[in-house]
């Protein structure tokens, strides 16, 4: 296979779905055994960025993200089967700060891809509902891998899943508490253009619109478990 095959092959091979049951929860080990995800991990690793355009790019990153925490949860699991989550700091640090791995001909920790690559990179909120970080409170991994050509279409319909699940939005009328997945906290700030968390939901939202203005927020405890079936 030539390295402009290999280009090509990245939008061609299975995506994530046939590892993945309906409450997103990940089957690892299957996940482990496949050759068409380490063939996949391998484009990642290898793929010449030069001369892609914004969506090319975009969607590079998005599917590089989830893959390298797949691969980050296979390395834990394989020191330790039992391995239940990033549960502590020293955990979260060596996850996602200090283990570096190959992505586009270069060397990334998951904390440099997502927030300069694909925050600061391209400035859409949505993407928060679009990468999986291998916890339980996380967006479910996408059912299909970003290209180009489909992404804005998976940006939108990832962000409405996300939101009008009750997990993650859920408003308590007698009390007048909005609920929300604790990532809408951490990131409150990439939701400003939109006009706030609130005006964003408000979007794509399917429950009463009209309570969300004067709504209290509370946000939930995030759920650090491995997603793990």
């Amino acid at each position: 296979m030539t390295k402009r095959d290999e280009q090509t092959n990245i939008l061609k091979l299975p995506a994530l779905q046939k590892w993945v049951n309906e409450n997103g929860e990940v089957d690892y080990i299957k996940l482990n055994e496949s050759k068409e995800f380490w063939k996949q991990l391998a484009i990642i690793e290898n793929y010449d960025l030069k001369n892609k355009n914004r969506e090319e790019r975009f969607a590079f990153w998005l599917n590089a993200y989830n893959f390298i925490t797949i691969k980050s949860v296979l390395i834990e699991l394989k020191k330790k089967p039992v391995w239940k989550g990033n549960l502590t700091l020293v955990s979260k640090l060596r996850f996602f700060i200090l283990r570096k791995h190959n992505v586009a001909r270069d060397r990334y920790n998951l904390n440099s891809i997502e927030h300069n690559k694909i925050r600061k990179g391209f400035k859409d909120p949505r993407i928060h509902f679009a990468i999986n970080c291998g916890s339980a409170s996380c967006p479910y991994l996408p059912n299909q891998l970003f290209t180009s050509k489909n992404l804005e279409k998976m940006l939108d319909g990832l962000t409405n899943f996300f939101i009008n699940s009750n997990a993650n939005v859920c408003y308590d009328e007698k009390l007048n508490l909005l609920y929300l997945n604790k990532i809408f906290d951490w990131y409150s700030k990439d939701f400003t253009r939109d006009g706030g968390i609130k005006k964003f939901i408000a979007k794509y939202w399917k429950g009463p619109i009209d309570k969300l203005e004067n709504s209290k927020i509370y946000f939930k405890k995030y759920k650090w478990q491995v997603n793990a079936q």
